[in-house]
């Protein structure tokens, strides 16, 4: 386990991942005080988080493996995104935007939604409009070349940005510090999902910022430090665990609980989806 040299916080990791840890009256857990971010402003309190996780944005520039080490991570991808604009907009130097280019899988309808087309973000495509710089974090959404370390959930540095190409390195794992070319590609959203009005094809980088992902991007990772915004509680099982246990050691760790209410504010209690069904399979595994 990654937090093996800090017993203590294994021992709550563990009591979060089978759904043991004490709950109130309102089925929620209660996080220890030291690993908060206290709630004051919606806006004054993601600035709190930003700043613990990213003290000096210029270190990216001088020690941009070091820097690839921390992260925010998220529920959902609408909150990932908010972060992820937040910072792009306080960094000095070029933005460098790209406009997708969407298409309906029917010609005959292209004329008519044109602007529709352009507005859907569905789940794990790029955006219609991506913001991205030299030198800052960036995140893979499409398996191009597994065996060559471009899969699914990949991050890298932006270290060059072209009309056509993205080059960038690697910034973890096996193939560290690789340097590499992400094309334009072709990207459909998931034909089962359907609340889109018109089946489209966008064209664009398969990339997101990633000073923010989502926890579920994360698993597998280890990080130096984490920041959880919890805007909204966490939805599906085991997704508290997958958050806090990123992390090596608990003091390493801060999550920004935002209230429901303002009468809330303060509070230390979370939502933790934990089903008793799926570790019961587990341990027939």
């Amino acid at each position: 386990m990654r937090a093996r040299y800090d017993p203590d916080f294994v021992d709550f990791l563990m009591r979060i991942g089978n759904g043991e840890e004490p709950k109130n009256e309102k089925h929620d857990i209660e996080l220890p005080q030291p690993m908060l971010i206290p709630y004051t402003t919606l806006e004054g309190s993601i600035e709190n988080l930003i700043s613990y996780v990213y003290p000096d944005l210029n270190l990216f520039e001088t020690s941009p493996f070091e820097m690839m080490q921390r992260i925010i991570l998220c529920p959902k991808n609408d909150f990932v995104d908010d972060v992820n604009l937040k910072l792009i907009q306080r960094i000095s130097g070029e933005n460098i935007v790209y406009i997708s280019d969407d298409r309906a899988r029917n010609a005959s309808d292209q004329s008519d939604y044109v602007d529709y087309l352009n507005s859907p973000e569905p789940k794990g495509l790029p955006q219609h409009r991506l913001v991205l710089k030299v030198n800052y974090p960036i995140i893979l959404l499409r398996n191009i070349n597994p065996v060559e370390g471009l899969y699914n959930g990949t991050r890298l540095i932006c270290k060059k940005l072209t009309p056509n190409l993205v080059g960038a390195i690697i910034a973890t794992g096996q193939f560290k510090g690789k340097h590499v070319w992400i094309p334009r590609i072709p990207l459909e959203p998931n034909p089962f999902d359907n609340k889109y009005l018109i089946p489209f094809i966008r064209r664009q980088f398969p990339l997101r910022l990633c000073f923010a992902m989502t926890i579920n991007k994360a698993q597998g990772q280890t990080l130096h430090c984490v920041g959880i915004y919890l805007c909204q509680p966490v939805f599906s099982h085991g997704q508290l665990y997958v958050a806090l246990s990123r992390a090596k050691t608990g003091k390493n760790v801060k999550v920004l609980i935002i209230p429901a209410m303002t009468t809330d504010a303060g509070t230390k209690y979370t939502t933790n989806v934990v089903y008793d069904e799926v570790l019961a399979k587990a341990s027939l595994t």
